[in-house]
């Protein structure tokens, strides 16, 4: 409201609604940004329901790598930034 600029989340509620009805293209446009980072968030329910499986200890690994941390952070701000001058 300060700045007059959308966040990179707005439109993730109603893209999880629309997920859970079925309805993945109107999802994806709620917000392009979903489509990126619901792998990632995803793998961390996958490791929390799998802990003791050789396969989810190197997931974990990656998920929590600092590297792909801060690149999943800097992409953030980059969609902030695109967003709000393409006006998607």
């Amino acid at each position: 409201m300060l700045t007059g600029w959308d966040c990179p989340g707005c439109g993730i509620q109603r893209a999880i609604h629309a997920l859970f009805h079925g309805h993945f293209i109107e999802a994806i446009s709620y917000n392009y940004y979903l489509a990126y980072s619901l792998p990632y968030a995803l793998s961390f329910v996958v490791v929390w329901v799998a802990p003791d499986y050789g396969w989810s200890q190197k997931l974990r690994n990656f998920i929590q790598d600092r590297r792909v941390v801060y690149f999943y952070i800097i992409t953030y701000f980059i969609w902030l930034f695109v967003r709000n001058i393409l006006h998607i």
